[in-house]
């Protein structure tokens, strides 16, 4: 596997948590865990899918 590839599911695999980590914290109510959980996951996938486009270019 790429490492390019392997940054990816690692990316995917991250924001998987943070969604069920958001969806825990909304069951019980926690809405400002949820922000924190959805924004950091936004963050780590944006940053991610960024660099895989560009692994190319970073070289």
């Amino acid at each position: 596997m790429e490492t390019r590839h392997a940054v990816l599911l690692l990316v995917s695999a991250v924001t998987v948590v943070m969604a069920a980590r958001a969806v825990v914290a909304l069951q019980n109510g926690e809405f400002g865990t949820v922000g924190r959980q959805v924004g950091v996951g936004a963050v780590v996938l944006v940053f991610g899918v960024a660099l895989y486009r560009r692994w190319e270019t970073l070289g």
